[in-house]
């Protein structure tokens, strides 16, 4: 069966002779794994250049009782290159791609975690600028979009600090700005994070 996907690259690695193994977030799929055949091939054409973090949209053919799938083509949707112009956000993204890839599941819907990678993403491609978010703030809108979206994350101990963690998520999936809080906040809230994922036996950012 072909299906269709959008897909942001987190990882890549030569497989086999000449063929690409891609592994990434999906919306539809959660954690996809792709292998493009004949993709190292200087002179094949057929494939546009799938590279780290950049948004594809990939039709692929799903195998029975297998979660690496068969990509029949692929389109670049969009680029965030920039990121490896700044090397502070570059390692941030490395360390939110490995949060992603060791704690997603195959076949397991996440369009929200999706769009709040994709404002992070391209905020860290813009580089750390006035109004940006901090590489902090990135590391807890991920966290706390991902353990909402997937039923982990608890109430919060009052109307305003849940009110926050809702605004929290929304602005990680609208890509607009964050709900305002005390500047110690965030490393406080960061804390807590890292204490719940632990308390899940799941990999921190």
């Amino acid at each position: 069966m072909i299906s269709s996907s959008q897909l942001v690259v987190l990882a890549k690695a030569p497989y086999r002779e000449s063929a690409l193994l891609l592994n990434g977030i999906s919306p539809d799929y959660g954690r996809l794994s792709l292998v493009l055949h004949g993709a190292l091939k200087s002179s094949d054409g057929k494939m546009p250049e799938a590279d780290l973090y950049r948004e594809l949209e990939a039709e692929f053919k799903e195998e029975e009782n297998s979660t690496l799938y068969t990509a029949t083509s692929i389109e670049v949707i969009a680029a965030f290159d920039g990121i490896a112009d700044h090397t502070r956000s570059f390692l941030m993204a490395g360390k939110i791609s490995s949060f992603l890839l060791k704690n997603l599941a195959p076949g397991v819907p996440q369009p929200y975690t999706y769009d709040a990678l994709r404002s992070i993403l391209g905020r860290f491609a813009a580089g750390e600028g006035q109004g940006n978010w901090t590489l902090e703030q990135c590391a807890v809108v991920i966290k706390t979009t991902f353990l909402y979206e997937n039923g982990l994350l608890p109430e919060g101990t009052s109307v305003r600090q849940q009110d926050f963690l809702e605004n929290l998520v929304a602005a990680g999936i609208d890509n607009s700005e964050l709900p305002e809080c005390a500047a110690g906040y965030w490393t406080k809230l960061n804390g807590w994070l890292n204490a719940l994922l632990d308390y899940h036996q799941l990999a921190r950012a």
